[in-house]
């Protein structure tokens, strides 16, 4: 037990202060899992990690203070962290070298609406290779000349957005692809919060594969959290429509919620490890930005990629079609 006498009350007051407020994070976590649909849980789960070293290291400071305390809110916190130690929604992937036509290189990147992002992004895809980028918060005149030149390498480019909108929006949402595709559309829906999903079908080598392309809205709020599922709910009917899927794209979701958990498919690399956003926190980021891929197709490579001057890193994904 600490000597209080050597402890100076405000010194006390402020660690106490903050030991229950991490644990009410704690607490509420647990909560996100058992009352799915409230945007205020939603948010606090998404920063579970951060949440769960914060309780471990008060209640180890704690302990010296009063051990059952600490150890009720270890307790606590071991709870909250069993999404996290159980996530089984992800694939490592298996290695090896592989390349076109054998497999798809598809990237998914938030340019956060930025030209000199989605530049740096097509020399990265460039550089790997990729037959399909998926850019989230693209440019809405993207598809006018002066940018046109720079996406001479894809054959294919889908460029989804409401019209009469600012140039610079969340909503817009744009697929290259080098691959021939068998069928392409804009999905545009009003309850989506005005984001849009892109579907594309491939043809050729990798006929009957679906890309599906989705930027959700940010869940700050009851609507913005409805919005967000009833995006990803419509993706998510989309991939489930074709055998063989691949779903990417900014969800503002991380793995730990409930909503989560109904995405189709599996995640293309561990999300416990990596991190998309923001850039400038580093290892303190989360993981929003996701591929998700159907079990007919077998993970080669996945990376977060090099910051491209947006907030959002971007993900590269390598598949080939199992046996």
């Amino acid at each position: 037990m600490i000597n209080i006498r050597r402890v100076s009350p405000n010194a006390l007051s402020a660690f106490l202060l903050v030991s229950f407020t991490i644990y009410g994070g704690v607490l509420l976590t647990i909560l996100a899992q058992i009352i799915p649909g409230l945007f205020l849980l939603e948010m606090v789960a998404s920063f579970l990690p951060h949440i769960l070293v914060g309780g471990l290291i008060v209640s180890v400071l704690l302990a010296r203070y009063d051990k059952k305390i600490a150890a009720a809110g270890a307790a606590l916190t071991l709870v909250a962290a069993l999404p996290f130690i159980s996530f089984s929604k992800s694939v490592e992937p298996v290695g090896g070298d592989c390349g076109p036509p054998a497999c798809l290189t598809v990237i998914t990147a938030n340019v956060f609406g930025r030209s000199d992002a989605t530049l740096a992004l097509l020399d990265v895809s460039a550089r790997e290779q990729a037959d399909v980028i998926a850019i989230n918060e693209s440019i809405n005149l993207i598809v006018e000349p002066e940018y046109r030149p720079a996406f001479d390498r894809y054959e294919t480019l889908i460029h989804a957005a409401w019209e009469n909108m600012p140039k610079h929006m969340g909503n817009a949402l744009t697929l290259a692809t080098d691959r021939t595709l068998a069928f392409q559309d804009r999905v545009l829906r009003r309850d989506t919060g005005r984001r849009a999903y892109i579907i594309a079908d491939l043809d050729g080598d990798w006929a009957g594969t679906r890309l599906i392309a989705a930027h959700a809205m940010t869940p700050v709020s009851p609507r913005g959290l409805q919005t967000r599922n009833a995006l990803l709910d419509a993706a998510r009917q989309a991939a489930m429509d074709s055998e063989s899927f691949i779903l990417m794209g900014d969800f503002n979701l991380t793995p730990w919620t409930p909503t989560f958990r109904r995405l189709p498919g599996r995640r293309a690399g561990d999300p416990r490890f990596s991190r998309t956003w923001p850039v400038a926190f580093g290892p303190f980021g989360i993981p929003i930005d996701h591929i998700m891929f159907s079990d007919v197709l077998e993970l080669v490579e996945v990376r977060v990629l090099e910051p491209i001057g947006s907030d959002h890193a971007p993900v590269l994904a390598r598949f080939r079609r199992k046996e």
